[in-house]
This record gives structure tokens, C-alpha cells and sequence, in this order.
């Protein structure tokens, strides 16, 4: 599109050099001959060094043929006068910052389709902040009525591991409260639907009314209560094939978690499915089950269970199932290999001990016990 902006100081340069970046074709209009320079050596936009409220500048820059013209000049006065220049001297569409309420209705009379209310902007931004130290970014709509805001998702919040639509099922989530995006640690962007899972690490967009803003981050922040604060890498270094890992490595493991909680009753996985996670149970207990639901071993706190199927490759050899509120931290696949991939000689020692405790299992009676902290299948 081809923009002239009024204006080139801080916002105006500000604008300028995102514009060039999306591959606009922008022209700047600015009295200051140096910041002109300045413009063009440090973002190669185009200038014309001049008074944006003068029709003979404005034509120079091209305001006749323009898609969008930005008036982002110091004063308002300025602003209504560049405004009502563009309107008579071509079909631009016209956006202008609003310094002073006040000209509110001027600007409206004048023909601008949008305005930028800085204060507005500046005051819903730092009040949101005071208000919502969790929310990492945001941004007033429709008068200040609705708010679009960033948010991270913590390992141990209860959202981690979830679907959109199971979060919005959620009796505390507020209707009017949509997810809009997320964002991975590496930056891409995923448009959302309801199977989307909310994973740690990430950071999801959403919109919701200023009214509901509270409702919406408390729940989508709640953090899992009751389990002790002993720190994930210190439990995984009580785990046998485990004990290659060095402790930076077993912390990178701990850090790719990801904190669920379940129902007593409620599935965690069923015999037969791909192996893709291990569990460790940081409250309540787990039933491990056999064909037909019966018991084979029961998982209590700081017991790990789904290793065997994660690092085999085999299906699920049996199922699992809450039997009590319980809340559990899951280690991926993707998360587990990237650190013992990354070392041959450490992935063949857990590959022996491994074996050694396959060998074992083997000789072992499947009748129903109670685990201390071993992992099941």
C-alpha cells in the first residue's frame, strides 16, 4: 500500500520503519531536515523535508495517489489541519493520534476513519498492568469496553495440557472471552480451534471485556494446590534409567513438563495408544489396569508410570486411570529425546538399564501392589 505519514519523530519513525518492514511503500512528511536524514540513512524510507499542513508538500509527497495517509504530528491542531488537506486533495483513508479528547468531534466532522487516543491507550495499557501483573501485553478496544491481552501458560497452571474448547467448558471461563492466537517460544503463530492444547511455555491472545478481564485471568492462571514444592528434577533423579542424565539436562526435562489435574475416575491413557508421555504423580494416586479394569498396581506421589510404551515405541501395555482427584506432571516425547539424542554414549547407558529392567519386570508377578515411586507401563 502506498502511506504517507505526517510527522516523523519518535511514533512516526516508530511507524515508518514497521511499515517498510511489511514492504509498504511509505513516504514521510518532516520540517526537521536532520530527522529526515535521519529517517532515510537508518530505515531507507522515503522523506520530504516540509510542512505536512502545506498543500504544495503534500502533493510533493504524493498525497493524490496515497491508500492511507497518518497524521502523527505534535499537536492536534496540526493533525485536523493535515486531515482536512488529505480529504480535498485525494481518496486516502485517513487515521490520525489524538493528543486532546477534545477534538474528538473535529476529527469526526473532518472525515477520519481512525483515531488514536494516546492518553486512552497509554492509561488502559499502564492500568491493566497495575491491575494484571500476569498478563505479559495488551491492547484497549472498542473505547476501552473490550481488551485484547497477551498471557504465558505456566507448567503448573491447570490450563497446561488442555484443549481450548475444555477451557472454555471450564464454569469459571467467561463466555465472552475468545482465544484469537497462539504463540510458540519460537515465535510462530497458530490461529486456535477447540482441539487446540494449551501448552506450557506458550503464550495465548485473547479478547474479552474489560469486565470480565479479572474472571478470565484467574482462571487461566489457577495454579495446581496440594503437592509439595519438591522441584520436578529432584524426583526424575530418584528414576533408575534416568541417573545418566547430568542435572542441567534433567532440568531441561523437568522445564518441558506440563502440570494436569484428573478426576477420580477420569482417563489418563488406554492400553493400546501410542506412547507420546511419562507421568509422575505429584498428588493422589493412579490405578494402572489390566484388560477388563482390573488393578495391576496402584501409583501414589512421586511414583512415575507410561515410561516403558515413551521409550520403546511399543503401544500402551496397559491403562491408566485416576482414583483419586490427582494431579500429574507429563514429560513429552519430543522433550525427553531432544536431550538424550543430543548424547549417543548417555542414550546407550539408559538403553542397558533399561533393558536390564524390562529383564526384571519380566520375572516379576503381576499381582496388584502398591508402588513406591517405580515406574509402571
Amino acid at each position: 500500500m502506498r502511506i504517507v505519514i505526517a510527522g516523523g519523530g519518535r511514533v512516526g519513525g516508530a511507524l515508518a520503519a514497521r511499515l517498510v518492514a511489511e514492504r509498504h511503500q511509505v513516504t514521510v512528511v518532516e520540517r526537521d531536515a536532520a530527522a529526515c536524514n535521519r529517517l532515510f540513512e537508518d530505515i531507507g524510507v522515503v522523506t520530504v523535508c516540509g510542512d505536512a499542513t502545506d498543500p504544495h508538500v503534500l502533493e510533493s509527497a504524493g498525497i493524490s495517489g496515497a491508500d492511507i495517509a497518518a497524521g502523527v504530528l505534535a499537536r492536534d491542531a496540526e493533525n485536523l489541519a493535515f486531515a482536512t488537506l488529505v480529504r480535498s486533495m485525494g481518496g486516502a483513508r485517513v487515521m490520525v493520534r489524538m493528543l486532546d479528547s477534545r477534538y474528538r468531534e473535529a476529527y469526526r466532522l473532518a472525515g477520519v476513519s481512525e483515531l488514536v487516543e494516546e492518553a486512552e491507550v497509554v492509561v488502559a495499557k499502564m492500568t491493566t498492568a497495575i491491575d494484571f501483573p500476569q498478563v505479559a501485553g495488551s491492547l484497549p478496544l472498542a473505547a476501552g469496553d473490550a481488551i485484547l491481552f497477551e498471557l504465558q501458560v505456566s507448567p503448573k497452571a491447570l490450563v497446561s495440557g488442555r484443549t481450548v474448547a475444555q477451557v472454555r467448558a471450564l464454569p469459571n471461563f467467561p463466555r465472552e472471552c475468545v482465544f484469537i492466537g497462539l504463540l510458540d517460544p519460537e515465535g510462530r503463530i497458530t490461529l486456535p480451534d477447540g482441539s487446540t492444547v494449551l501448552r506450557a511455555g506458550y503464550t495465548i491472545i485473547l479478547v474479552a471485556r474489560r469486565a470480565e478481564l479479572a474472571r478470565a485471568v484467574e482462571c487461566l492462571t489457577a495454579e495446581l494446590q496440594g503437592h509439595d514444592d519438591t522441584p520436578l528434577a529432584e524426583i526424575l533423579r530418584k528414576v533408575d534409567f534416568l541417573a545418566p542424565l547430568s542435572d542441567e539436562e534433567l532440568s531441561t526435562v523437568a522445564r518441558g513438563a506440563e502440570y494436569l489435574r484428573k478426576a477420580p475416575g477420569e482417563p489418563i491413557f488406554n492400553k493400546g495408544e501410542a506412547g507420546e508421555t511419562f507421568y509422575v504423580v505429584v498428588s493422589g494416586e493412579v490405578n494402572l489396569l489390566a484388560e477388563g479394569g482390573r488393578v495391576l498396581e496402584v501409583v501414589k506421589p512421586g511414583g512415575f508410570f507410561g515410561e516403558i510404551a515413551l521409550l520403546t515405541g511399543e503401544p500402551r501395555s496397559t491403562s491408566a486411570q485416576a482414583a483419586t482427584p490427582c494431579e500429574l506432571a507429563s514429560v513429552g516425547r519430543d522433550d525427553f529425546r531432544g536431550v538424550v539424542m543430543a548424547n549417543p554414549a548417555m542414550a546407550l547407558e539408559m538403553s542397558r538399564i533399561l533393558g536390564q529392567r524390562l529383564a526384571k519386570m519380566a520375572q516379576q508377578d503381576r499381582a496388584p501392589q502398591k508402588r513406591k515411586g517405580l515406574f509402571g507401563r
